[in-house]
């Protein structure tokens, strides 16, 4: 079996629909929006060169893989169903390139909810099932999308705690930590939604996202970093009586820089309170950690237990033991060069709540960094910011003819006609392709060819300068 057919990435049905469109249809063209009712009010809009270069660039349909479909499908669904004339026909007359034209806003760019993000249309009059064909490949750009977003807007979120709590910068960049390879549905979904949120933080542990960018958008700079860390299989090691000896071998052996360890194996409190109570061996093995040098810093990382109380509770403890002093507007941040890590069970609303109680009770939010894993990559979904794909226009027998759904729950009408996305008062606004003003839809893609070639480093740079907008 071929893998990536292109006859074959789409869904079943679809696969019956080039005999059900009116006579003479010629064209059929098709966009991609976050509909109104999002969970953000703004998309950021990423991934696509990821699946052109991957799925879509160059000559991708064979003999081969017609055939192949075409024997797949009349077992599948039946006799004389699959579209053989039409695709042999891009094999063998278009060199097996796709006749079609995909337009899409510039990739990192923030896009008020309710506009058109991508068009798609067929360039050859022969192949005006082609569009809604691909409609299930195209629109998985929804995931990296989301989850640039996600990442962005908690962002967003760190900085405004840490600016009215009074806080250093110098670790926002590292405030929410990419946790979730383990919880992936797959190994492509981390590579995409792992460089997805390295356009808005440079933590990571999900290696394999730090291929993204060479491989996809012609950048070769690595933008993900980690740090030296524990885990249970390493702090248990010796036991419960054995905790505070395995923490203090952990230090022994650990390098220069930042130092993770895991202080719930079996009681955080007590693990915390041998750390920073002076006459433990433990306090004083950290100490000698820390005064080793200047960029020494160790990070406790609880795991367990309810996120806010829990937080506040380790951040008291350690308050008390190390000390702590005061920002300028009178938050408190440790006196030594440690910090806190919560990396369980994370969303953006926990965040929130995590940092809203830190506020609250006196701590800045320079003192905490977060770990997202499942939350990152596993609980978004396409409803998350409400991503439609959806045919618009038709061109038959020369005349184009605008189509549209508008069902009961009117929060699923489509747009009309073809279209274009334009700046209104620095806001974007989708309107009829006749307008005169500049269209931000530019052609990313055509015949085959990858025409609009991005790099990663502007798509962040874009992703970075939304997030210090309020």
């Amino acid at each position: 079996m071929i893998e990536n057919n292109i006859c074959l990435l789409t869904d079943s049905y679809k696969v019956t629909h080039h005999a059900f469109y009116p006579k003479n249809t010629e064209k059929l063209y098709s966009y991609l929006e976050s509909r109104v009712g999002s969970e953000f009010n703004k998309t950021i809009f990423y991934g696509l060169q990821y699946i052109i270069k991957k799925y879509l660039e160059g000559k991708v349909v064979t003999p081969e893989k017609v055939n192949q479909a075409n024997s797949l499908i009349k077992t599948h669904i039946g006799e004389d169903i699959f579209n053989y004339d039409g695709w042999m026909y891009i094999a063998d007359e278009l060199d097996g390139k796709l006749p079609i034209e995909i337009k899409a806003v510039a990739e990192g760019t923030p896009v008020e909810v309710g506009n058109v993000l991508m068009t798609v249309e067929n360039t050859d009059k022969q192949c005006c099932w082609l569009p809604n064909y691909l409609e299930p490949l195209l629109l998985q750009v929804w995931y990296p999308s989301t989850v640039a977003t996600l990442s962005a807007e908690v962002r967003k979120l760190c900085n405004f705690y840490l600016e009215v709590t009074g806080s250093g910068k110098e670790n926002l960049d590292f405030m929410l930590h990419d946790f979730g390879y383990r919880g992936a549905t797959s190994t492509e979904s981390a590579e995409l939604c792992g460089s997805a949120h390295l356009l808005s933080f440079k933590g990571t542990d999900t290696l394999a996202a730090l291929t993204i960018p060479e491989n996809y958008y012609n950048d070769n700079n690595i933008y993900g970093f980690s740090v030296q860390a524990t885990e249970h299989s390493v702090m248990t090691s010796l036991g419960e009586e054995g905790e505070v000896k395995q923490a203090i071998n952990v230090i022994d052996n650990a390098k220069d820089g930042i130092l993770s360890m895991v202080i719930d194996s079996y009681n955080y409190r007590e693990f915390l309170k041998q750390a920073s109570t002076k006459g433990n061996e433990l306090n004083d093995k950290v100490n000698e950690f820390l005064e080793k040098t200047d960029g020494n810093k160790i990070v406790f990382r609880p795991d367990s237990g309810e996120p806010v109380s829990t937080t506040l509770d380790c951040l008291n403890i350690l308050g008390e033991g190390f000390g702590t002093v005061k920002t300028t507007k009178g938050y408190k941040i440790f006196a030594k060069n440690i910090g806190l890590l919560w990396g369980d069970g994370l969303n953006y609303h926990k965040i929130r709540d995590i940092l809203f109680g830190m506020k609250s009770n006196g701590w800045a939010a320079q003192n905490i960094i977060f770990g997202m894993g499942g939350g990152l990559h596993s609980s978004v979904n396409r409803d998350t910011q409400r991503n439609a794909f959806k045919c618009s226009a038709q061109l038959r027998n020369g005349t184009w003819y605008d189509i549209f759904k508008n069902p009961l729950d009117s929060s699923k009408k489509s747009k009309t006609g073809r279209l274009k996305l334009v700046k209104e008062n620095s806001h974007f606004k989708t309107v009829p392709i006749s307008d005169e003003r500049k269209d931000y839809l530019q052609t990313v893609f055509k015949n085959g060819e990858l025409i609009r070639k991005e790099n990663f480093l502007d798509i962040k740079n874009k992703t970075l300068t939304y997030t210090r907008k309020r």
